[in-house]
């Protein structure tokens, strides 16, 4: 069917067009209108969506479909201009069925011809009823803004958790340091004193990992890289984990390259991501088994290892390991209760280093194993080769 220049039909094909479409799908409404929005020709499908008749049709303005809403805003006679100007003019909103109920009605409206004489057909509208589509699209909508509520719900809970943490660490520790540096003649206190500074700093942890937690939320969690030894920086961070391994009786073994090898990572958020992976190792590892920390060079990747034989995690559990509060009520599951905050902090710090973060295991029992690979270099910066090479460092 061929399309005439200026965008008008010929009568031939306008005929042929319309004897189709006026007879085709119940899905779908076909109207066709003057120059005048008069109603020249009404489909069987827009008869099964409306409920009004071609008897009843015919004749009238186009304007019935429109609701009492858009006939004030003339937008009845926007959508023929709007076809003539453009050449199509889309339209998803709401119309009127014979009943005065409404439906989402989603189609176009297309000009026939250039210059109409009287009567004729000038445009031609097709529409089907999309209100089960626009239901759907309203569900979704609703359901993100309650994920975007919830989001900052979370976001206001943990900026309140940390003010009320904090107030109260500063003079806690303060009193801590100055009943150790007194002492007393018998000592009896010197143990529980450790006990509590122990867990002081662990509140101090994760203070500040929630600290940095609401900063990612909110894109302000900066890395500044520098210059990096891996076999310090891993000996480091190992150290600040092994009092926490004693107090639980888990052994922590170490293996990294026999040469030095330098890396370009912040090494304070680094730290961190070695530090919470080790502890969540010794959290959920029974006393007398072990936990391994791995480095190795993968081409222009390091990549960083930490592996137990303790409880091992479930495949449900699995997916959702590295989102906040993922692990609280998890202990059916094969995880103890806690947080999931330090998980949710090394896949975003990891994430900040252009590296990626893996978790494996083979079930409740069997141990587990995270996988973090971040580059060796700051990306964009030419790669150097490292040599790699291994040996083991134990310790309890």
């Amino acid at each position: 069917m061929a399309q005439a220049e200026h965008g008008s039909w010929d009568d031939r094909d306008i005929a042929a067009f319309g004897a189709l479409m006026l007879g085709g799908t119940r899905h779908f409404g076909v109207v066709f209108f003057d120059a005048q929005r008069r109603i020249t020709g009404w489909s069987c499908g827009a008869y099964a969506i409306t409920g009004w008749s071609d008897v009843e049709t015919l004749g009238q303005s186009t304007s019935l479909l429109f609701t009492p809403e858009d006939r004030a805003r003339k937008l009845d006679e926007h959508e023929a201009s709007a076809a003539t100007v453009v050449g199509v003019a889309e339209d998803e909103r709401w119309h009127l069925r014979k009943d005065g109920t409404r439906f989402w009605s989603s189609g176009l409206t297309l000009p026939l011809r250039a210059t109409p004489q009287p009567g004729e057909s000038a445009f031609v509208k097709v529409f089907r009823d999309a209100t089960h589509l626009r239901g759907r699209a309203k569900t979704l909508e609703n359901l993100l803004q309650e994920h975007e509520q919830t989001q900052q719900e979370r976001e206001r809970f943990l900026a309140t958790i940390v003010h009320e943490m904090r107030n109260p660490l500063s003079p806690l520790k303060m009193s801590v340091q100055l009943l150790q540096r007194q002492g007393d003649g018998a000592g009896h206190l010197a143990e529980p004193l450790r006990v509590i500074g122990r867990q002081v700093d662990c509140l101090e942890r994760l203070v500040e990992d929630l600290v940095d937690l609401t900063r990612v939320h909110k894109g302000k969690l900066a890395v500044e890289y520098g210059i990096v030894e891996l076999q310090a920086f891993l000996r480091e961070a190992l150290d600040t984990c092994r009092e926490a391994a004693r107090m639980r009786g888990v052994a922590l073994h170490m293996v990294a390259p026999t040469v030095p090898i330098y890396l370009e990572a912040d090494a304070g958020r680094m730290q961190q991501v070695v530090v919470n992976l080790c502890n969540n190792a010794i959290k959920f590892t029974q006393r007398g088994g072990n936990a391994w920390l791995t480095a190795t060079v993968d081409q222009s990747h390091v990549v960083l290892t930490v592996r137990d034989d303790g409880r091992g995690i479930t495949a449900d559990l699995l997916p959702r390991i590295f989102e906040v509060f993922t692990q609280a009520g998890d202990s059916p599951s094969g995880r103890g209760a806690g947080l999931g905050i330090g998980l949710a902090l090394v896949k975003e710090i990891v994430s900040l280093h252009q590296g990626s973060v893996e978790v494996r295991s083979a079930g409740a029992g069997k141990g587990s194993e995270f996988v973090v690979r971040i580059p060796q270099h700051k990306p964009n910066q030419p790669n150097q080769p490292a040599r790699p090479g291994a040996q083991p460092e134990d310790g309890p």
